[in-house]
């Protein structure tokens, strides 16, 4: 008896746990407004001249679960704080970014 009462107490938190839980869709695209707005993030995270600017525009890009390399990419123009010509690592992380975006907004322009 007693073992069947922490079954349910322990079914019951994972409910609760469960209901306070809701993962960004993943199906549904971003609407129009939401892709311009992360098409303006990256491009603000690249001009980006002070620490402060990229990283709240690398928040606002990382809002929206980037895949892992995608992610080392959006920090690697927060350590440069923007777009540095000088950067070796910048076409490469540049498309990166912009493929991605590409893939969740086809209308967003990304060049």
């Amino acid at each position: 008896m007693r073992l069947k009462r922490l079954m349910i107490a322990a079914m019951a938190a994972i409910a609760v746990g469960a209901v306070g839980y809701s993962p960004p869709a993943q199906g549904a695209p971003p609407d129009e407004s939401t892709c311009l707005d992360l098409g303006m993030a990256k491009d603000n995270l690249m001009l980006a001249t002070k620490a402060e600017t990229a990283r709240k525009n690398a928040d606002a890009l990382e809002k929206y679960d980037p895949p892992d390399s995608v992610k080392g990419a959006i920090e690697h123009f927060v350590t440069t704080v923007g777009a540095q010509p000088s950067d070796p690592d910048l076409d490469a992380q540049r498309t990166l970014i912009a493929n991605w975006l590409k893939q969740m907004c086809p209308k967003l322009s990304t060049s």
